[in-house]
């Protein structure tokens, strides 16, 4: 994929200047004019010039009256949110100082590998403030500390969300891991629904494939949570993302970006970063209970009397005078074995059992078999420890939660547009 510098794109960015202010929906006001009013704030039509060119001169947006009216419609919308975080930080007595702010400001542009000075002085060239970037910066920094102190401490992550998580990764530690990145276009009303996001995707697409840089683009319009990360996911293995999700990344290779993928409330846009084979592997020491059955109708009974066994088999030592007590129930050691010996079917229970508990019941020509998990251990790379889990599910939970939290606002704000 071909690259653009930042430079190319300012340059690129400054052409279109003329194009965007005459443009019939964009802004017509005067450089004192009011675009819009939140609550008692308002923003005028000069900081809402200031972002479009911003996000312009950055992401290389295509020179066409439809591209440019999005990315108005995007900045008003993020200026809003903007001014609703800063105005729920208020109500904290929040300070954020300069110097905090600078140092934002220069983890961002350094993510992308620019000199701050030079991205600040071809900005001015191009008639671009760099206060667009750092009120920007600093409603980041107040809203995440808002989600913190109002969700942080409310938030507990349980054992069993940490076992579950886990086990899913220990089952699949022997397939390959995925770098990825995502943008994601919320089909809300205000951008014409499903229709609209689809549009906006390809709209990414188009811009990516032209040299646009992913982080840019990501976190000037991705609404998911990891925007504020540029989109950045981090690696993955199959299982972790949504289905819809998993299904194109296994078919991906590395630097590909993906079709729109369609999912329930919007569409995604995916960049596989990287693709690693996994030097992972989890040994299992498993061992079986089974009922034989013949007919569809025996083996739907044995699945029942599997399932209530579930909480009443729970020790492999154990196991044995466990089987005598019922009728017709055999078991079998299956020693140890690596997630590359095991079936996908087989993989899948596993992913769901944790150590010590018996799995769903699985089909088998002979009849019905549940899987006791003995004792699991991982060796290798990529596979996190426990506390690295819990951080990660901590992390989901605040970035829903400040979702949530700002939609309420958004909801119950005055919002004016002029």
């Amino acid at each position: 994929m071909k690259r653009k510098t930042f430079k190319s794109l300012v340059m690129a960015g400054s052409a279109l200047f003329g194009l965007v202010l005459a443009t019939p929906t964009a802004l017509a006001q005067s450089s004192h004019g009011i675009a819009a009013v939140v609550n008692d704030d308002i923003i005028t039509s000069h900081d809402l010039r200031q972002r479009v060119r911003f996000i312009v001169a950055t992401t290389g947006v295509e020179r066409t009256e439809e591209s440019l009216q999005r990315v108005q419609a995007q900045a008003l919308r993020n200026l809003v949110n903007e001014k609703i975080q800063i105005q729920e930080s208020q109500k904290y007595d929040q300070e954020i100082s300069d110097d905090e702010i600078n140092r934002s400001v220069s983890r961002l542009i350094g993510r992308n590998g620019l000199d701050p000075n030079e991205v600040a002085a071809q900005l001015a060239a191009a008639g671009i403030g760099i206060e667009t970037l750092r009120s920007q910066v600093e409603s980041e920094i107040a809203w995440q500390r808002i989600v913190n102190g109002l969700y942080g401490s409310r938030i507990r992550i349980s054992d069993a969300q940490i076992n579950e998580t886990l086990n899913r990764l220990s089952a699949n530690a022997s397939k390959p891991s995925y770098n990825v990145a995502e943008i994601y276009i919320e089909a809300s009303q205000e951008i014409g629904g499903m229709e609209g996001a689809m549009e906006g995707a390809n709209a990414m697409i188009a811009q990516l494939s032209q040299g646009a840089p992913f982080q840019l683009l990501a976190q000037q319009f991705s609404s998911a949570p990891s925007a504020s990360k540029g989109g950045v996911i981090g690696w993955v293995r199959e299982g972790e993302l949504r289905p819809e999700l998993d299904r194109v990344i296994l078919q991906m290779e590395k630097g590909n970006l993906s079709k729109p993928i369609q999912v329930p409330g919007g569409v995604y846009v995916i960049a596989l970063v990287d693709k690693q084979v996994s030097e992972t592997e989890t040994l299992f020491k498993l061992k079986q209970v089974n009922y034989l059955a013949e007919t569809q109708d025996e083996k739907d009974a044995a699945k029942g009397k599997l399932l209530a066994l579930k909480g009443k088999i729970t020790s492999c030592d154990t196991l044995s005078s466990d089987v005598d007590e019922h009728e017709d129930l055999r078991y079998a050691d299956m020693g140890e074995l690596k997630t590359s010996d095991l079936a996908e079917p087989i993989l899948e229970k596993l992913a769901e059992t944790d150590v010590g508990a018996l799995s769903d019941p699985i089909e088998t020509p002979q009849g019905v078999a549940s899987i006791l998990v003995c004792d699991r251990s991982t060796s290798g790379s990529n596979i996190p420890t426990r506390d690295e889990i819990e951080d990660r599910l901590m992390d989901q939970q605040l970035a829903q939660a400040s979702k949530r939290h700002l939609r309420d606002l958004r909801r119950n704000a005055t919002i004016v547009v002029r």
